[in-house]
């Protein structure tokens, strides 16, 4: 719920500022519905020629988790660990039953799998191949982004030469400016417009969903590390201190510790 409501207070001051830049836009002259209509539909249009629909809903499912507050990496831990204890303690349907109730879509995933019977090695490749699929669908999603800040300036030229066609078809027969004017303000207000929606909307949303890929890669990596580590029946302290370690994750109660790896510190 915290999460929602932290997502729809930036969404909120989004839409107030394409609010104040419309109104901005419309009292000072330069918003055009034809350069609108040229700019974004042109490149919408093109993205949805593109691109399947799924992978666009797919790349709208990320902006939206990209702008929500970052995935608590101690929550994770914690989950793990108490796994942990309950696999140890209480056994395999009891595991189930305490992973059905985790935050975290793949850290579910992640214990079914391990309670399916497999071997470590059976185990380590489905945990990889979970996180490469996962990692693949982003980055595929990631591109429709990409291609939106490249669509939009590319657009915004393609509505100026338009407008200075129209300019020039009209330029010899005008008898006042009144009839050049239209297409003027095509060829000035697509390229503003280009501009201002590749560099000020779509290409930081890109960043941000980038650096969300990353960390979410992060995250499925320490999830399936410890997945592997709760098969094994690990204690939990030791999972915590594996875990701590291998992603630099300060120890409470400490001063942060070393970054080590988790296959020397699993060794």
């Amino acid at each position: 719920m915290a999460n929602r409501s932290w997502l729809w207070g930036r969404l909120g001051v989004s839409l107030i500022g394409a609010a104040v830049f419309t109104l901005a836009a419309g009292t000072s002259g330069a918003l055009d519905p034809t350069a609108l209509l040229i700019t974004i539909g042109g490149g919408l249009g093109v993205t949805a020629l593109t691109f399947p629909r799924e992978r666009i809903g797919r790349a709208w499912q990320l902006v939206q988790a990209s702008l929500e507050e970052p995935a608590d990496l101690e929550g994770i831990v914690a989950a793990l660990k108490h796994c942990a204890r309950v696999h140890r303690l209480e056994g395999v349907p009891a595991l189930e039953r305490a992973a059905a109730h985790a935050d975290d879509a793949f850290l579910r995933t992640a214990i079914v799998l391990a309670t399916e019977g497999r071997d470590d090695e059976d185990l380590a490749a489905a945990l990889a191949g979970e996180v490469r699929r996962a990692t693949t669908e982003g980055e595929r999603a990631h591109q429709v982004l990409l291609l939106l800040g490249k669509l939009f300036p590319a657009f915004g030229l393609i509505g100026t030469l338009i407008g200075l066609a129209h300019l020039l078809h009209n330029l010899g027969t005008a008898t006042n400016l009144a009839a050049i004017g239209p297409g003027l303000g095509i060829a000035v207000t697509t390229t503003l417009y280009g501009a201002v929606l590749a560099n000020v909307v779509v290409l930081p949303l890109a960043t941000k969903m980038h650096a969300h890929l990353e960390r979410r890669h992060a995250i499925m990596q320490m999830i399936a590390d410890g997945a592997l580590m709760v098969q094994r029946k690990e204690y939990p302290t030791r999972i915590e201190q594996v875990l701590r370690s291998a992603f630099a994750l300060p120890v409470r109660g400490a001063a942060p510790v070393a970054s080590l790896t988790l296959a020397s510190r699993a060794a």
